[in-house]
């Protein structure tokens, strides 16, 4: 009997959340070691000191987006479509997601979320104000994206849904102004709602 698929780090992370949600989605068996990058134990496992981290039986990869794809090339899913053209489309996503999309939110969730609740000092309402001009160009995108959609590509889940929804995890704690965009409140519930999404909802 194979040993569960490990995805190390802690859930809270948004990042560690995309590839736990997917695990649960395709119905893997998957365990989460709550390891921050922080913990001795972690250090000798990733030299950069990242997570999310996967290891299975051994074979280890970083990058949560890259976890996601080699969780789906582990049983037949839908969620990375064999299809040439959904299948770039999802990439375009997946890309976008980690160039464009988290550093639109990652320096205000840092701000408003992780400084107060490490003790780290007070918020930079600068850092917030310069961080909102880009999430307001980024959420115009995606906005636009779903008009008329339930989903980023296609008309089931995807990838591209799992990444991008996961960074609306904290949407809530690090007020993002989401009232301006119903198309991205509309489809971000019914990917909260996703099994996969209700099973690693973190505690706060």
């Amino acid at each position: 009997m194979a040993n569960p698929i490990k995805i190390i780090g802690v859930p809270f992370s948004q990042n560690v959340r995309k590839p736990l949600a997917v695990a649960h989605h395709l119905g893997l068996d998957v365990e989460n070691p709550p390891m921050s990058p922080r913990d001795p134990e972690f250090q000798p496992l990733h030299a950069a000191g990242r997570i999310p981290l996967l290891d299975d039986d051994g074979f280890r990869i970083c990058e949560s987006n890259a976890i996601m794809i080699y969780l789906c090339s582990k049983t037949k899913n839908d969620l990375y479509p064999e299809e040439t053209k959904a299948r770039g489309l999802v990439n375009q996503y997946l890309f976008w997601d980690v160039a464009h999309w988290t550093p639109a939110y990652q320096p205000i969730q840092f701000e408003r979320l992780v400084k107060p609740m490490l003790g780290l000092g007070d918020t930079d309402e600068t850092v917030v104000e310069a961080t909102l001009v880009k999430f307001a160009r980024e959420a115009a995108y995606l906005e636009g994206a779903l008009k008329g959609r339930d989903w980023l590509v296609g008309d089931a889940p995807t990838l591209a849904d799992f990444a991008a929804a996961a960074g609306l995890t904290h949407a809530g704690a690090m007020r993002l102004p989401l009232e301006d965009y119903p198309n991205i409140r509309a489809w971000n519930e019914r990917a909260q709602g996703l099994e996969g999404f209700k099973k690693t909802a973190p505690q706060m």
